[in-house]
């Protein structure tokens, strides 16, 4: 067993292109990283960068990994501490306590 680092972006999508017809225990793992690496841009807004940390932290429950420390919900928490984030109201508390949203749809966090 062995461990490739390879940090462009194109070059992985490249990688995986050209391994994918010859996977077939980490299949799963090739399709999502290949739509994710599609997905991912520069310049995203926080609230995009927050749903692809959760895409990621989705992605690494197909592996077992020791070494990740680092989680959505830390990157969502520093992303407000910088005050690049909105602060959250829930739906509940515009609505008084009702539990749905302004536009009358239920909400679920």
């Amino acid at each position: 067993m062995s461990d490739l680092v390879i940090t462009s972006r194109p070059l992985v999508a490249e990688v995986l292109r050209a391994v994918e017809p010859y996977v077939v225990f980490k299949r799963q793992h090739v399709k999502v990283a290949l739509r994710m690496l599609n997905e991912i841009q520069p310049r995203a807004t926080p609230e995009d960068f927050i749903r692809w940390a959760r895409e990621v932290d989705a992605f690494a429950t197909l592996n077992y990994s020791k070494s990740k420390r680092i989680f959505a919900v830390d990157v969502e928490n520093h992303l407000r501490s910088k005050g690049l984030l909105a602060p959250v109201t829930t739906p509940s508390e515009l609505n008084g306590g009702m539990g749905s949203s302004p536009q009358g749809k239920l909400w679920i966090p």
